[in-house]
């Protein structure tokens, strides 16, 4: 149901607070390539940068926004300002949106709108199936945590137990999982109060505090029933990582500069050790490993761009090697509508460092960039509006690294 009211101070001022908390830990900007046993800056990066215009995969009227992508099945989930929640399909060849409208499969019509509560539908992977968690309305536009499974002819949407008041949830994304999770915010205190909060998707009585003062940006670790969260330490954030069933909260970073947008994964080029990276001083990102049994920076990364801001950074692995992908902008602020923004590609591969500008050189505000692998290699997904006047669209840009390896 779409929403009746125009949005609130507080909806605003929540919805902008977890952009920075959730979305903060998201996915747009700069990297670079690190050495595995010593902290570099490539001062002198070898960068490229595409000679190819980015490719319109959505269609001009559609308003889609913020999709989030399900690898092994080539499709996506969004959803519009009208409360819909939509599957999207993509072409595995062409990576083209099929169709362009992404309105492939309709999942629910409950939706609040994305930019009121700061993020949208997403994915949680289970036993029982891919299911999508996202933020629902009631009749009289309260909000609830809500889930929507397939039953094998369609997609069937519920409100979660004791989900009121809870917004923006993210989901654990392990395939297979019986207990899958999602984190999100909570409005307590009769609005007075927003706290973080995670819950097995299914067991309301699992659902818990995230400690930690100030935390924000909860990212949950794959393959692990963890979260990366930042929280403030003698005045200075830091970067943490939670174990949601022993309550351990470890501290992993102690250096200068506030730390944000903490991502942790298994990196192929240290024998699928975790390593994680956070965005420093919103303009670079340290990358850390455990060395000795001690999380060691290994790296700063920052790519070689107009923009000296970092954005929404976030890895993926591909070919047995680790990328980074991210955008870097001329403004700290990352939902700003007007700062000029471009895509990158970063590896860390010590053997072969790299920077590629993946966007083309055109002056757009580009939003948000996520990866999708096609039968040709990697593309890149962005939003960004073509001209003056003309609704957001999503463009793709090629990352030039290649078609899978068999």
């Amino acid at each position: 149901m779409p929403i009746k009211h125009a949005p609130s101070w507080l909806d605003t001022h929540l919805a902008k607070t977890w952009l920075k908390w959730s979305l903060g830990v998201c996915i747009p900007l700069a990297a670079a390539a690190l050495i595995p046993a010593t902290s570099a800056l490539w001062s002198q990066p070898v960068a490229g940068q595409t000679t190819e215009e980015d490719v319109i995969v959505s269609g001009p009227d559609s308003r889609l926004f913020d999709p989030e992508f399900d690898q092994d099945e080539n499709r996506f989930v969004w959803s519009g300002n009208d409360g819909k929640v939509w599957i999207g399909k993509i072409d595995p060849v062409t990576g083209n949106f099929d169709p362009p409208s992404g309105k492939f499969r309709l999942v629910a019509e409950d939706a609040a709108r994305t930019l009121e509560v700061g993020n949208g539908p997403e994915w949680v992977y289970s036993s029982v199936g891919d299911q999508i968690t996202y933020t629902a309305l009631d009749a009289n536009d309260v909000r609830f945590l809500a889930k929507a499974k397939w039953d094998g002819s369609k997609w069937v949407p519920s409100f979660l137990e004791d989900g009121k008041n809870g917004f923006g949830p993210i989901g654990s994304l392990d395939k297979g999982d019986p207990k899958p999770r999602i984190s999100f915010p909570k409005v307590v205190n009769n609005g007075s109060a927003l706290i973080l909060k995670w819950r097995d998707l299914d067991n309301a009585e699992t659902e818990e505090r995230v400690p930690g003062e100030q935390v924000q940006g909860l990212r949950w670790v794959p393959g692990k029933r963890q979260l990366t969260v930042n929280a403030v330490v003698n005045g200075v954030r830091q970067a943490f990582l939670y174990d949601v069933d022993t309550k351990v909260f470890e501290q992993l970073t102690f250096d200068a500069g506030p730390k944000e947008s903490v991502f942790m994964w298994q990196a192929p080029e240290f024998d699928n050790e975790y390593i994680f990276f956070a965005l420093t001083n919103e303009s670079s990102l340290g990358v850390y490993r455990k060395i000795d049994g001690v999380w060691t920076k290994i790296a700063t990364v920052k790519p070689p761009s107009k923009g000296k801001f970092v954005q929404s950074p976030e890895p993926f692995v591909y070919n047995g090697k680790s990328y980074l992908i991210m955008a870097s902008s001329n403004s700290p602020q990352s939902t700003t509508r007007t700062a000029l923004t471009d895509i990158w590609l970063a590896g860390i591969d010590s053997a072969a460092p790299f920077y590629y500008q993946c966007s083309d050189p055109s002056e757009k505000t580009r939003k948000d960039p996520e990866v999708f692998i096609t039968q040709s290699g990697p593309y890149l997904y962005y939003s960004a509006v073509p001209a003056p006047g003309e609704s957001a669209v999503i463009y793709r840009c090629d990352t030039k690294l290649g078609p899978p390896l068999p």
